[in-house]
């Protein structure tokens, strides 16, 4: 459990980076308006560091439990059969995902060719966030049913 614990710290890390950078790319953008000065580049700077974000957030929230979910029906049922139900959702949520990996990195390599407008980024490095999401988001599924069946922690995989 210590390689899921620092691949944890790492997505928080790169979360708080990518999350960061956009609000320093948007407020350069902000006072590129009221000013001469302009950059051209924080408009398309500012969408791919958000899909960054996204894409390193997703698996924290599934780490923590943190989505959002209707707790109608799941408020009703016993607690035994309320752990079950928990881990068949987060089982439909990994192979959901696991299924999805391969999808994504085929669609990542339509961007092997293509560059972005005025950052000349390659466009295969913004889609393989999806790659990214989709691994994270099945592997996390994945050790939440086993910890939602052994221990029920509701604070997430690693504390």
């Amino acid at each position: 459990m210590l390689g899921v614990k620092i691949m944890s710290r790492i997505l928080k890390l790169l979360t708080i980076l990518s999350f960061s950078a956009l609000i320093v790319v948007v407020l350069m953008q902000v006072i590129g308006r009221y000013t001469p000065v302009t950059f051209v580049w924080t408009e398309e700077l500012s969408r791919f560091l958000f899909i960054y974000s996204i894409a390193f957030a997703a698996p924290v929230a599934m780490e923590k439990r943190e989505y959002v979910r209707v707790d109608l029906l799941i408020s009703i049922l016993p607690e035994k059969i309320r752990k079950y139900y928990d881990a068949l959702i987060y089982l439909v949520l990994g192979i959901f995902s696991a299924s999805l990996i391969n999808y994504a990195y085929q669609f990542s390599l339509i961007g092997q060719n293509q560059s972005s407008a005025t950052l000349t980024v390659k466009m295969f490095y913004i889609y393989s966030s999806m790659t990214i999401t989709f691994a994270f988001l099945a592997l996390y599924s994945l050790l939440n049913i086993y910890h939602v069946i052994t221990q029920n922690n509701e604070e997430g995989v690693e504390q």
